[in-house]
């Protein structure tokens, strides 16, 4: 358990089998499900060595792979029963919760597998105050790779297209100047190919990379690119149906 004032740490989860459709040029179905359920467990084991900083961890999940892995790991699972997309399910994850009046709330998603207990620090620093809000952003596409405010419902999540800014001006509109986390390891999520070969440069010692090493990624990733090039679109066909 934390010391000081609380802070609960939400991870909303997608079904496995249905994750990361924009990899499909370079994994298969089942691969880019393993890959899925591996990142969110490296998030996971991240979060976990966190006691003194978190009060608790809970994942919110319709996927009997993920709450079994959130279980193993010693976190609580909300279950989604229906899908209304990410933002019901964590305001879902926090009604379960029921934080107290001055718990502070941080979003991680599971898709930062080389996250470490060093994020988790400087959020938990930059929301110290009764009312602040910090967030990190994706470096690629606008996206949100951490959201942690205090008081834990003192804004709705804005998860979704160019969601750094969404939360960005929420947090003006209610009068909360918004910190922004600078951590190196918060800016890449893996959505799109070339992540994963941003990821493996990295040298993690994660779930994630040895998995993406036994499937020899960068070769895959060499020969997309390489059969892109190919003339009347022959191959193009070939890696992407």
């Amino acid at each position: 358990m934390s010391a000081g004032k609380p802070l609960w740490a939400v991870v909303p989860v997608k079904q496995f089998a249905a994750a990361k459709s924009r990899l499909a040029p370079v994994l298969e179905t089942s691969e880019r499900a393993e890959l899925a359920r591996l990142m969110f467990e490296d998030v996971l084991d991240a979060l976990m060595a966190c006691p003194d900083i978190l009060a608790g961890v809970a994942v919110v999940t319709a996927d009997r792979a993920a709450a079994e892995a959130a279980r193993r790991h010693g976190a609580r699972v909300v279950l989604a029963v229906a899908d209304h997309g990410i933002n019901a399910a964590i305001v879902g994850a926090v009604e379960a919760i029921d934080p107290g009046a001055e718990d502070g709330l941080m979003v991680v998603p599971s898709d930062i597998p080389q996250v470490t207990r060093n994020a988790f620090a400087q959020a938990a620093a930059a929301i110290s105050a009764p009312r602040s809000v910090a967030i990190a952003a994706a470096a690629e596409d606008g996206g949100t790779n951490l959201y942690a405010c205090r008081p834990a419902r003192v804004l709705p999540p804005r998860f979704g297209p160019r969601s750094f800014e969404q939360h960005c001006r929420a947090a003006m509109a209610a009068g909360i100047g918004a910190q922004v986390l600078h951590v190196p390891e918060l800016a890449l999520d893996i959505d799109r190919p070339g992540d994963l070969r941003t990821f493996q440069a990295l040298r993690s010692s994660t779930r994630t990379q040895a998995f993406l090493s036994r499937l020899r990624i960068a070769d895959r990733l060499d020969n997309d690119r390489h059969a892109m090039r190919q003339p009347n679109g022959r191959a193009v066909a070939e890696v992407t149906s």
